[in-house]
């Protein structure tokens, strides 16, 4: 019992200064060139862009509802980093708590991306959360998971294009997938829920 609540405590310690840090960074820090450009987007909210799917431009326009300048454009960003992190904790389930933290800590990316507003983090959180839901799919078959497998899909890639070859190689791992009926419906309504962004992209002139 006393082993669990020290492992609780470091991680409620853990996060809680990874998200100080993060906000304090995130507000202190002027914007970068593509963020810039990704806040361009937040002001003309579209099922597309020229180069991306809309994720970032929703998260950017929500931050800034919520507080004004830096820290608004990157405040969503900086929730779905933290949040990407504890995700991976969760997949990965280390045995070594404080490695596992001690390696976040010396990974730069997660600590300059983390507070960056552009497209990979939310890939990233989408991808953690979408191994967990794949997980939960695989383990037990049924409406619920299926469903909320096909809603993460969706996520992933109004995130990102390069959440396709996530789930193609994931399809490709496991092709008995394939003769689950609950599969066809993880693939339906994915691409039902992610069909007004290919048919923005159809009344634009595919410009991706």
């Amino acid at each position: 019992m006393m082993g669990m609540k020290k492992i609780v405590s470091t991680r409620i310690l853990f996060y809680s200064l990874w998200l100080l840090i993060s906000f304090v960074q995130a507000a202190g820090t002027e914007l970068f060139d593509d963020e810039a450009y990704y806040w361009v987007y937040s002001k003309f909210l579209d099922w597309g862009y020229f180069d991306h799917p809309p994720m970032i431009a929703v998260m950017i326009k929500l931050g800034t509802l919520v507080f004004a300048g830096e820290l608004g454009v990157r405040l969503f960003v900086v929730l779905m980093g933290t949040a990407s992190i504890f995700l991976i904790e969760k997949l990965t389930q280390p045995k070594d708590q404080k490695l596992f933290y001690a390696l976040v800590l010396n990974m730069a990316v997660l600590q300059i991306g983390g507070i960056i507003a552009v497209p990979d983090i939310p890939l990233l959180f989408f991808t953690a959360l979408f191994f967990l839901a794949y997980r939960n799919y695989t383990t037990k078959n049924s409406w619920i998971t299926a469903v909320y497998l096909a809603i993460v899909v969706a996520l992933l890639l109004y995130s990102k294009y390069h959440g396709l070859l996530l789930v193609l190689a994931t399809l490709s791992s496991n092709w008995k997938l394939l003769k689950q009926p609950l599969t066809w419906l993880v693939i339906a309504a994915a691409i039902a829920m992610f069909m007004p962004h290919v048919l923005w992209q159809l009344e634009h002139g595919l410009p991706s």
